[in-house]
This record gives structure tokens, C-alpha cells and sequence, in this order.
């Protein structure tokens, strides 16, 4: 199954960016609502969720997280790139148990409500990640991006050690 188109800024009517910034961002937001928040999505037999609140301008939190960058929540602006790879998440999702085109692994992050498991849904030959965050019962999609070189190589490493520790437990 191909991965889905790319949605681009520039296929959107209007007279300027900000005429078709407003097109976009509605596009986007359909696109988001169809496949992630209303799709009924699954992983390892749990459901895949994604947050609500904090919400802004009355549209997911999860949304906005997944469509802009930046460390203070109330600061993060747009990413064009990870506005276009938005389709792609879906498709990862529903094709993270094809190890020939998504590296999966667990790893313990410190976040501001404590230790938790992310799991990194990596479409490695394409440089994309998807990243949920397992709950008791459900996953949470946390944010999707392209990883930066210095990602790379620490997914690289950090897939290597899963994979060996996962051999070595088998064995």
C-alpha cells in the first residue's frame, strides 16, 4: 500500500499565503478528524487516542501538537513540513507491525506527569516518526515529525539496543 499524498500550502485556493493558510488549516483539520481522532485506530490491540485540551480555536490539542513545533505550548507555530506528512500518520499507525518499513521500539521518558513508555513508530526509509505514548488501556498519539540527524542516530542506536535485548530475552 503506497504512502499517502503530501498535502501542500500552495494547493490551496486564496490570493496569499494567509487566504490559503485559512484553507489549509481547515484541510488539515479534516484530515485530522477523518483519520486520527474519529478512525477508530489501533496498535497491539489497544485503541490510539488522541487529546483534546488543552484545546485551541475549539480544535484538538493533539491537532495543534502534530501541526507545529516549539517547547511552550501556548508559543508552538506551524511546520509546513509537518503540516504536508500529516496523511502519513494513519498509514504508520496501521502499518507499524511491517518490520521491513517501520522500526518499533519502547523507551522510558521523563514527562511532567512522570515516567511513561513511548513508542516510537519509525518509517525509517522515508525519515518519519510517529510517537504514542502507551496508557493502561489505549495509546495516546504524542506528535509525529521528520527527525533531525542527531534524532537519527540516537533512534538508530536506541532501535539496535531494543532489537538485541529483545533477541537476547527470546534466546
Amino acid at each position: 500500500m503506497p504512502l499517502p499524498d503530501l498535502l501542500r500550502l500552495e494547493d490551496c485556493p486564496g490570493n496569499d499565503t494567509a487566504e490559503r493558510w485559512k484553507v489549509f488549516l481547515e484541510v488539515l483539520y479534516k484530515v485530522f478528524l477523518r483519520q486520527l481522532a474519529n478512525a477508530g485506530l489501533t496498535h497491539a490491540g489497544l485503541s490510539v487516542k488522541c487529546r483534546f485540551h488543552p484545546s485551541y480555536d475549539n480544535k484538538h490539542g493533539s491537532f495543534w501538537h502534530l501541526i507545529t513545533e516549539g517547547r511552550v505550548e501556548d508559543d508552538r507555530t506551524p511546520v509546513f513540513d509537518r503540516c504536508a506528512h500529516l496523511q502519513w500518520i494513519a498509514w504508520i499507525i496501521q502499518n507499524a507491525g511491517n518490520a521491513n518499513i517501520i522500526r518499533t521500539w519502547e523507551q522510558q521518558r521523563s514527562t511532567s506527569h512522570g515516567l511513561s513508555t513511548r513508542i516510537p513508530l519509525w518509517l525509517f526509509q522515508e525519515n518519519y516518526v510517529v510517537i504514542l505514548e502507551k496508557r493502561q488501556d489505549f495509546f495516546l498519539i504524542v506528535t509525529a515529525f521528520t527527525p533531525e540527524p542527531h534524532q537519527v542516530k540516537a533512534y538508530e542506536r536506541e532501535w539496535k539496543e531494543w532489537t538485541s535485548k529483545k533477541a537476547e530475552t527470546a534466546n
